[in-house]
């Protein structure tokens, strides 16, 4: 969040842009009421805060409620993530995989399964059986200009993962 605030790369390697940038996360810190996953819903009902940075799965619940929520992406940017599928080489039923990834990838299953779930589909034939206010809200399905300040998080090897870390971890003990 910090990195993007600051105006560098979400995959940045710079020390001096990674102190910066915790730096600039810490001075949050009074106002953070806490560094949480799937609790951030319970905190923002409960009026435990204003606003959350959360996943857009978590977020479409929340805005399809009316008008007291809403999802954003950051005009300074934001991560671009996805769910993958793997067969572990190991697996014992490779056929049965293969049919549940091809159920899950058949159009009128992946279809239900987005709007049970809540997050953006990749399957273009899926997303053009959604509803039109789901396939159209740009909250979830990004313009290309909005698709432009959006960044895949990269492998940036274990040395610089440890700054990330320890960098982050630095934040979490300056929250009270």
């Amino acid at each position: 969040m910090s990195l993007n605030k600051l105006g560098y790369n979400l995959n940045d390697r710079n020390s001096h842009h990674l102190k910066e940038a915790e730096r600039d996360l810490t001075k949050l810190a009074p106002q953070v009421r806490g560094v949480v996953g799937d609790e951030i819903t319970m905190m923002l009902e409960q009026n435990e805060g204003n606003i959350a940075v959360v996943w857009s799965g978590v977020a479409a619940p929340l805005v399809q409620e009316g008008d007291k929520y809403n999802y954003v992406i950051p005009k300074e940017g934001s991560n671009l993530w996805f769910d993958n599928m793997v067969i572990p080489k190991t697996a014992q039923n490779k056929e049965g995989a293969y049919k549940f990834m091809n159920f899950l990838l058949d159009a009128k299953n992946n279809k239900q399964n987005t709007e049970f779930v809540g997050y953006a589909t990749p399957n273009k034939a899926a997303r053009q059986l959604l509803p039109k206010e789901i396939k159209d809200d740009h909250r979830f399905y990004p313009t290309k200009e909005e698709q432009k300040r959006l960044e895949v998080y990269k492998d940036l090897g274990q040395e610089v993962l440890s700054e990330y870390n320890e960098n982050f971890l630095n934040f979490k003990m300056s929250l009270k």
